[in-house]
């Protein structure tokens, strides 16, 4: 397996992910990291992104929303999407291998990967949306 050198924007857009979980585009990364270095690209930021979820440091999400959302937490975990603000929210489940093991049961094949998107409405829009018809 070829193993690429680190280099520092890499190592600049691992840093400005850590800890995040509201899950960025690259372009929204790419306008928070130009303010410390205006050099740097949205096609760098686009191809080292891709390239860390290729090697399972991050995720790539797709949502519904036509855009590719970064997510820095590499475990199985299920993924929320807002289809009136566009959030994405992190859902944990406790019992996450037995959903896995599940689901195999019901494949005659093998599943490598298991990707859940959920998508509605999160709390805030829905509370807006009590109101609005209230209103």
């Amino acid at each position: 397996m070829l193993k690429r050198r680190n280099t520092r924007q890499r190592d600049q857009i691992r840093e400005y992910l850590k800890d995040r979980t509201d899950h960025p585009t690259a372009e929204k990364l790419y306008n928070e990291l130009k303010v410390k270095n205006p050099k740097i690209s949205l096609g760098t930021v686009y191809r080292n992104l891709m390239l860390l979820a290729d090697e399972g440091e991050i995720q790539a999400l797709n949502v519904g929303d036509a855009k590719t959302h970064f997510d820095p937490n590499p475990e199985p975990h299920v993924h929320f999407f807002c289809r009136k603000c566009k959030c994405v929210l992190d859902v944990h489940l406790e019992n996450y291998d037995e959903f896995n093991q599940l689901l195999s049961r019901k494949v005659t094949g093998e599943i490598t990967r298991c990707t859940v998107n959920l998508e509605g409405l999160c709390e805030t829009c829905l509370k807006e949306n009590v109101i609005n018809l209230k209103r």
